[in-house]
């Protein structure tokens, strides 16, 4: 035996021999707590010592009673002293035995938990879901495999990795179903892309409920939730936290026919330029620091090429170029630099915006009746 167990022969003879099924798995219980309390790090056991543990351990898995190989898994899910093999075993069990290894047992890898995701059994798919870290194949697999409960689960898990283009591809599998939108609702960190992508599909119950946890402008969601997308969404991408998802913002808006002319406008109007040189650069196929200069260096004519290749004509053509100009005005006088201090970050960025708008409105144009209002509507809520 191992002397630092403190079980006896007799104890596991019994184990072994007992005619009782809840006599031996109260002994399996006893010996499990034994073997989880040794701390392999700091006690070095023997070849033969170790042998013996493992010899026990597979006693128990080997146990035709139900309730005490499950007495096993339960008392060793958490614990490294339990042998890989031992753990295989045990995931190929009933699920009252299988379920607390896969939802739990850090000596599995992703080979074994593929496995039994390729399974499609229903509960053992939701234990691994459940699992405190799960890496984006294991992900993706679930999403294959696993019914929308399990998808859902897996929504839930903050241990998760599911990045903007995997999260939007489950939105867009599982739009209509409302459990996981408020899975993913109820996540502690979203990718931008995700929760703008929530947004144009949730209640406005939902909306505000992204508002409180996920630090959305309410003004924002709601507006996106009750379907005036493009009026929200540029100032959606003004939020400065999206900004490291902006290109992979871009690219979903263009995919899905949202990248509109108009919309690239409105954010002229608003000064986002940072958003108008990568949609340009998108809508052209002319790469961003190239669209940059085309936009900002190059002449008249640069911005002409630009805007005829993104399918920019016109009037809209006509605001873009005047925004840009009033634009790189305001930059060349240094205005938000020297108001800096005295306004305030905040309130320096909403008078930067102000006069933008104000600029843009006084300009001898012929906006369209929406771009008016939503012109006017954004300067009245910067002026609140």
């Amino acid at each position: 035996m191992v002397a630092q167990l403190k079980i006896s022969s007799q104890d596991v003879k019994r184990l072994v021999s007992h005619p009782d099924r809840d006599v031996r798995a109260v002994l399996a219980q006893k010996v499990c707590r034994e073997i989880k309390t040794l701390d392999t790090k700091t006690l070095e056991l023997s070849e033969y010592e170790g042998e013996v543990v493992k010899q026990i351990l597979w006693l128990i898995a080997r146990d035709t009673a139900a309730m005490v190989r499950r007495a096993l898994a339960v008392t060793l899910k958490n614990s490294l002293n339990l042998p890989q093999e031992i753990a295989r075993k045990l995931i190929r069990d009933v699920d009252s035995i299988a379920v607390p290894i896969l939802a739990h047992s850090p000596v599995l890898n992703d080979e074994d938990l593929l496995e039994v995701l390729k399974s499609k059994a229903a509960a053992k798919l939701m234990a691994v879901s459940k699992r405190a870290h799960l890496g984006g194949d294991l992900v993706k697999a679930i999403i294959r495999y696993g019914d929308s409960r399990v998808v859902a689960s897996v929504a839930a898990n903050d241990g998760a990795e599911i990045g903007a283009e995997l999260g939007a591809k489950m939105l867009d599998i599982y739009r209509d179903d409302d459990l996981i939108k408020d899975s993913f609702i109820a996540r502690r960190d979203l990718p931008p892309l995700v929760i703008e992508k929530l947004l144009t599909i949730v209640s406005a119950e939902a909306a505000r409920r992204l508002y409180e946890n996920h630090e959305v402008p309410l003004d924002i969601a709601v507006n996106l939730a009750n379907r005036s997308r493009e009026r929200a969404s540029v100032d959606f991408i003004a939020q400065s936290w999206i900004s490291r998802d902006l290109k992979s913002l871009i690219e979903r808006l263009d995919a899905e026919d949202r990248l509109t002319n108009s919309l690239i406008v409105r954010a002229a109007c608003c000064g986002q330029m940072r958003f108008c040189e990568q949609a340009l650069a998108q809508k052209s196929g002319v790469g961003l620091n190239k669209a940059a200069l085309m936009i900002h260096d190059s002449g008249p004519f640069g911005l002409k090429a630009l805007c005829t290749q993104a399918g920019l004509y016109g009037r809209d053509a006509a605001i873009l170029r005047a925004s840009i100009v009033i634009y790189r005005d305001l930059e060349r006088t240094n205005w938000e630099r020297t108001n800096w201090e005295s306004a305030g970050k905040m309130n320096s960025k909403r008078a930067f915006q102000t006069i933008m708008l104000e600029r843009v409105l006084s300009l001898p144009i012929t906006f369209s009746e929406t771009d008016t209002d939503y012109l006017m509507d954004k300067l009245d809520a910067l002026a609140a």
